[in-house]
């Protein structure tokens, strides 16, 4: 067969459908579990294959299905977004898993990919109605309470709604408005952030990390938002942006619960890429672009950590010294080498993308790149103080083995090589999001910058 000719598009919506249902077939909860694993590695590789395609053909416009099309926004990220929610299943322990987990995940990876491929307002809106109900399946499943999460995802979905069905040339304030106002609360944009560190701390750690890490805001704004909307509006939203993520940033070192820790560090590296895309020149959207990449995929690591340290010890607390570094040094590893990526420290996956986001706010002046700045030391402050509460310390004497279990160590590797090998392939992921970047700016009325603007490593 052809390998130009394989349904890439086509394959990436329908395979975790299929495997949802087929999962959901299972009474057994581990025969599930194998296959919905069988299923997210071939979702891994399809999106790879999906995007070595547009490598060879170089023609984005070829991979449509409808209202969905796989172009150079969101190629790179389909492979991410895969790995995202592989991490998910295979740090979930065997004692929590259960057959509907298996079909929320498989349910949760094919709205993502909708998402981020959609190109109808219409349907991008109802795909967000369908994530926003997998976290209140979760929270039913387990008692939890969801009015919390309800009193803010009401108005998300209502505001979604009455933008497009407003929209008109001659008030487009207005539509713009409601959409922004909505993509606002579902990103956690202070002050209406108080929805994300509850649902971090009541539903599970995986869920909670599959609503919020793939960031379909950003692609809301990218693809609906800016080709629409007066640059005064966007000005203001980046604002807001930057002083949720100095917020957040500042929250997070205070935090007791490593939950709410990981919420706030969270909030406040999604706010910087939505920050990142606001500014509208072609570095800031080159490095929101990036950073969608690495932030993902290193704080899908931290929460990985994070997960098998509560399998393990229950739920801790950040305001003593637990020293589980002698009993779980591969977790202590990872932990540390994730979240260091997560704030651009040199040579991990994070680094470049920090970089080009300094270089951007600069050019728009100090009130900008020092709250910035200022933003990526309290996160790598928080970082630090959580590393040391959870893992040194007192060294406590357990009667039972609590080493790595396989997965989990083939999920520490898959971490490392990703945070690790990714900064080798850094400059041409750089000019290739330029290029993106530049296009998106074209057509809102030509504000590119010239590519030798762009700092590339």
């Amino acid at each position: 067969m052809n390998f130009l000719k394989i349904p890439w598009l086509e394959l990436q919506l329908l395979l975790p459908l299929v495997g949802a249902v087929v999962a959901g077939s299972f009474s057994s909860a581990v025969r599930a579990s194998r296959w919905t694993l069988g299923f997210m590695i071939v979702g891994m590789f399809i999106s790879l294959g999906g995007l070595a395609a547009n490598v060879i053909v170089q023609e984005p416009g070829r991979l449509v299905l409808g209202q969905f099309r796989l172009d150079g926004l969101v190629l790179p990220m389909l492979p991410v977004l895969s790995v995202l929610h592989f991490l998910s299943h295979l740090g979930t322990s065997k004692s929590r898993m259960t057959s509907q987990h298996c079909v929320a995940g498989l349910v949760s990876m094919g709205l993502t990919s909708a998402a981020v491929s959609c190109q109808s307002p219409w349907l991008f809106v109802g795909i967000l109605y369908g994530m926003i109900l997998l976290p209140l399946w979760d929270l039913k499943a387990q008692a939890q309470p969801i009015r919390g999460f309800v009193v803010y995802m009401i108005p998300v979905l209502a505001l979604l709604a009455l933008g497009w069905w407003s929209y008109d040339p001659l008030s487009r304030i207005w539509s713009m408005g409601f959409l922004g106002l909505a993509l606002t609360i579902f990103g956690g944009i202070a002050p209406f952030h108080g929805w994300l560190p509850g649902l971090f701390q009541r539903a599970s750690l995986g869920t909670a990390m599959l609503l919020v890490l793939p960031m379909v805001e950003v692609v809301g704004v990218l693809r609906f938002l800016i080709p629409q909307a007066p640059e005064w509006v966007l000005k203001v939203a980046s604002v807001g942006c930057l002083v949720t993520a100095v917020y957040s940033a500042g929250m997070g070192i205070i935090q007791s619960d490593p939950r709410r820790f990981l919420a706030f560090l969270v909030l406040s590296q999604t706010s910087l890429v939505m920050f990142a895309v606001m500014m509208q020149s072609a570095t800031s959207i080159t490095a929101a672009l990036c950073l969608w990449i690495s932030v993902s995929i290193s704080l899908a690591g931290l929460g990985f950590s994070i997960r098998a340290l509560e399998d393990r010890f229950g739920r801790l607390s950040l305001r003593e010294h637990h020293g589980h570094y002698d009993q779980v040094p591969g977790l202590a590893i990872g932990f540390l080498m994730a979240g260091l990526a997560s704030v651009g420290f040199p040579g991990t996956i994070g680094f470049v993308p920090m970089e080009l986001l300094v270089s951007s706010s600069a050019q728009q002046g100090l009130e900008f790149s020092i709250p910035l700045a200022f933003t990526s030391v309290l996160n790598g402050i928080a970082i630090l103080r959580a590393y040391f509460a959870l893992f040194t310390g007192k060294r406590p004497v357990t009667s039972v083995s609590l080493r790595m279990t396989l997965s989990e160590r083939w999920g520490i590797v898959l971490i490392a090589l990703l945070i690790f090998g990714a900064g080798w392939f850094s400059p041409s992921i750089v000019e290739s999001r330029h290029r993106i970047a530049e296009q998106l700016l074209i057509g809102v009325g030509g504000r590119a910058a010239p590519a030798a603007e762009l700092p590339i490593p």
